[in-house]
């Protein structure tokens, strides 16, 4: 057989993975990687920084649920995608990065010198930076192992708790000549952990449907195993009230009969309610991050028997979190073996509280917290309440951090069919207009929603230039309070009033929205006043193509209900349970929420 270049033997292998893009920004170190792609069925998407390529990359794989592939060049473009890198490694992103290096005969690890910190052009030794945030890394100095390391990788990547993988090629190797038919394969001993007894799983489903106050935690890991549907039909089949993280927000629409809130320090309280007063907990595919269970870990759910069904062992080793009964499994398998046998029981059926849990779902709805309506000035909860009701429901919705992340987060009311895709575990500033792009690629034939903030925009601005260039159907919802309010939320609250770098009086200003829309060939419309939302965000989202849409909002905008935190007087900090958000309820309001042990 022909011989082909290493660089397009990895091309034909991102075919046969069904791969049809590739996010990337050129550079002289990858230049054999890009022209085979160049040259495939594959397309490729050019960004104007790696850090965007790589949560292109992985949102893309997010909505997709494929594999998602970032190329990037030797040195700075390497270094540049580890914001990203993290990213799909902390939320279980499927990613392969594949990074140009120097020529191996010129690189660190062939000097043999141990301290040495440059020997080729451009060179970083990217593999040892990024091992304690990757499945796989692995610098390739033989050709004839490129088969291996790809097989390897791609099993690695997709394989229990999905995340990020990366192969280093030196460019001179990209190019070497390999015989397809004489490469090395990987064979794979990948098991996933064994299921527990079926006595184990039938004591669990006695104990949820025997119980007075039972709940189900749903995270993350359900949509990361693709076993939303069948967890649809689980807590259906069972009739049990259900709460979903932040990060898993798209798991079952608002209107779900079973659906209650979103627990969290800045959840809903109708979640934090629900799972501070139930009695059992099933955690489905959820870390208990402390974003959910709150800083003070023996608050969470204190009166409650608490079962975490989790498939990465580290989280299941985790001692800081009172769990009675912890499975390390695989979370398809769990669910599959409880619809079973889940059919020879009764549903549970405690009026009860289920309508206690209805009440909390109604009654406290975050639109019904006293949120400050200035007469000339746009509240946050406004803008994304008008947005959510406006959607026709198979959107996909992406936020920023800051702000706009907890507000969506706490105020969107999902449709069925609509994916949100943040980014959970950073919070990464930035993150919303390079992964509307690798949503939008992945889902072409869905509008993308895309809601930063002024301050988070502009770090990664310059991906206004991949929208337009590609024409991506992106609705951009620019909310200018004029800085960084999240922060300076934090700094009034702490240091009494006193800010610093979060808005133009303290350090930082930004440019005119509408002219660099100009700039950049996009269309523009701004919201000024609160007569004039909801038209404009209908027109907005009626509109063909990319559009950017500045909403003007309060410059001093709450972020409520939250869990609050105080400083005591020997500096430390401690925080509310849960199910005591501020703005703090009145003893007797309080009361009505409030279901006991009896009931």
């Amino acid at each position: 057989m022909t011989q082909i270049r290493v660089a397009d033997y990895i091309a034909q292998f991102l075919e046969k993975k069904a791969v049809d893009k590739v996010f990337l920004l050129s550079g002289g170190g990858m230049m054999h990687l890009l022209d085979a792609i160049s040259r495939t069925s594959i397309g490729y998407i050019c960004h104007h920084h790696e850090q965007a390529s790589a949560m292109a990359a992985e949102s893309y794989a997010r909505r997709s649920g494929k594999l998602g592939v970032c190329y990037a060049t030797s040195g700075p473009g390497a270094t540049n995608i580890i914001t990203g890198l993290v990213g799909a490694w902390q939320d279980s992103s499927p990613v392969l990065f594949i990074t140009g290096q120097a020529k191996h005969t010129q690189t660190i690890r062939q000097s043999g010198l141990d301290g040495l910190r440059q020997f080729g052009t451009f060179e970083v030794d990217i593999v040892p930076i990024v091992q304690s945030i990757t499945k796989y890394a692995v610098f390739l100095n033989d050709p004839s192992l490129i088969r291996y390391h790809l097989e390897k990788a791609y099993a690695l990547a997709m394989h229990g708790r999905p995340g990020p993988v990366l192969i280093d090629i030196p460019v001179n190797l990209q190019g070497a000549l390999i015989n397809p038919n004489k490469l090395m394969g990987y064979t794979s001993d990948l098991a996933l952990p064994v299921l527990p007894n079926d006595e184990t799983i039938a004591n669990i489903l006695k104990r949820l449907t025997t119980a007075t106050r039972p709940l189900i935690l749903a995270g993350h890991g359900i949509r990361v195993a693709h076993a939303v549907q069948i967890f649809d039909q689980f807590i259906r089949l069972l009739n049990m009230p259900t709460v979903t993280t932040q990060l898993a927000k798209d798991l079952l629409p608002y209107d779900h009969p079973l659906f209650i809130g979103h627990p969290g320090m800045k959840g809903d309280r109708a979640g934090n309610f629900a799972l501070q007063q139930a009695d059992v907990i099933l955690s489905l595919g959820c870390s208990l991050h402390v974003l959910t269970t709150g800083y003070e870990l023996d608050q969470f759910a204190p009166t409650a028997y608490k079962i975490q069904v989790e498939i990465d062992k580290h989280i299941i080793q985790r001692a800081e979190i009172k769990v009675d009964e912890k499975i390390q499994c695989d979370i398809p398998s769990f669910i599959q073996r409880a619809l079973t046998l889940a059919e020879d029981l009764p549903a549970f059926r405690s009026a009860s509280w289920q309508k206690h849990c209805q009440k909390l779902k109604h009654e406290l709805a975050v639109q019904n917290e006293p949120h400050k309506m200035p007469e000339n000035e746009i509240n946050y909860y406004e803008v994304i309440d008008a947005i959510s009701h406006a959607c026709k429901g198979d959107e996909t919705i992406i936020t920023d951090a800051g702000s706009a992340f907890y507000v969506v987060g706490q105020a969107f009311r999902v449709k069925q069919n609509q994916r949100v895709i943040v980014s959970g575990a950073l919070g990464t500033m930035g993150f919303a207009v390079p992964a509307a792009t690798g949503a939008s690629i992945a889902a072409p034939n869905h509008a993308v929603i895309s809601i930063t903030g002024d301050g988070s925009l502009q770090t990664n601005i310059h991906e206004l230039s991949t929208i337009r260039h590609n024409n991506l159907n992106i609705k951009l919802f620019v909310l200018n309070n004029g800085g960084y309010v999240s922060i300076q939320n934090t700094q009034a609250n702490f240091f009494n009033g006193h800010l610093a770098g979060v808005n133009q009086t303290s350090g930082v200003s930004f440019p005119c929205l509408s002219m660099l829309a100009k700039a950049y060939d996009l269309p523009y419309s701004s919201i000024k006043t609160r007569d004039a939302l909801t038209a404009i965000i209908n027109k907005t989202l009626a509109s063909t193509g990319p559009i950017i849409c500045e909403v003007f909002t309060c410059a001093q905008q709450e972020i409520i209900p939250t869990v609050s935190s105080q400083k005591l007087a020997n500096g430390q900090m401690v925080s509310k349970p849960l199910d005591d958000m501020f703005p703090f309820m009145t003893a007797d309001k309080r009361k009505r929420y409030m279901i006991t042990a009896t009931e």
